[in-house]
């Protein structure tokens, strides 16, 4: 399976002395679609989000159809100019969608899925050869107990109030727990509202990523890429954690990044 992450810090954009000239430059690097998109946004922080994006596709794709990168877990990490600089002398790649019943938008010519998240001052891009939701949030202070005892599982809202005294490990829970709703909202197609109530603690299985397929299967006997750690342990490699949450009778495959301060990552994909 393919799968590469993006994720992209759009402060410079935000400059007063340069941002503008760095939000020209993108609008000539981004596909037509998005940048037009772009241009009906008011200026400020969305249209520096949306254009991001389409920044992100335009190296996504070109890994992706290079096969640059496979699944490695990592995410790339890259600043206004370091992005601008690699597509310098490249002219963008033509992009076009279609759109799922709920909206979900699809490349219409590629074989590849495609995901966009944006929060704070960071913009998330997932590329994959299957169906995958991704997500950002940052942690902006919001009453959590509240938005918790409104919105989410009784299980969900349990662990926050066990989550003790110290309101950034509670905050920490709590925003985590909402990228994954997001995240298996954009899986689906059905949006956020569709899975609030929806319980997505992890608590079933744990699978290792530094292990390769056939290492897996051959150590542990469970076949290629499912080998399972027992209930409650979490496997890391760098700054990804990979969990499943069994919903709806399907079994799904969380990736958590927790390596940006004040930010929680969540991408979701059927296991």
């Amino acid at each position: 399976m393919y799968v590469a992450r993006y994720l992209l810090d759009i402060e410079e954009f935000m400059d007063a002395e340069n941002g503008e000239a760095l939000l020209a430059r993108a609008f000539l690097r981004v596909d037509e679609e998005r940048g037009e998109k772009a241009r009906r946004m008011r200026p400020g922080r969305a249209r520096a989000a949306s254009l991001g994006a389409g920044l992100l596709l335009q190296i996504g794709v070109r890994e992706a159809v290079a096969a640059v990168s496979g699944d490695n877990i990592g995410i790339k990490r890259y600043s206004v100019k370091q992005l601008l600089e690699s597509l310098d002398g490249k002219p963008p790649v033509s992009l076009a969608y279609v759109y799922g019943k709920e909206g979900k938008p699809y490349f219409r010519d590629l074989p590849f899925y495609f995901n966009l998240s944006h929060s704070g001052g960071y913009v998330l891009c997932v590329i994959s050869s299957e169906e995958i939701g991704a997500d950002i949030q940052q942690h902006c202070g919001k009453n959590v107990e509240k938005l918790a005892r409104r919105f989410f599982s009784e299980r969900e809202a349990a662990a926050l109030e066990q989550a003790g005294e110290e309101r950034e490990k509670r905050e920490g829970l709590f925003y985590r727990l909402w990228a994954r709703k997001e995240a298996y909202g954009k899986l689906t197609g059905k949006g956020i509202a569709a899975t609030l109530s929806a319980d997505l603690l992890p608590g079933e299985d744990v699978y290792p990523e530094n292990l390769s397929e056939k290492a897996a299967a051959s150590k542990n006997g469970s076949g290629p890429g499912r080998t399972l750690v027992p209930r409650g342990m979490a496997s890391a490699r760098g700054e990804a954690q990979m969990t499943t949450v069994r919903l709806d009778g399907k079994r799904l495959l969380w990736e958590e990044h927790d390596g940006i301060e004040g930010y929680s990552i969540a991408l979701c994909r059927y296991g």
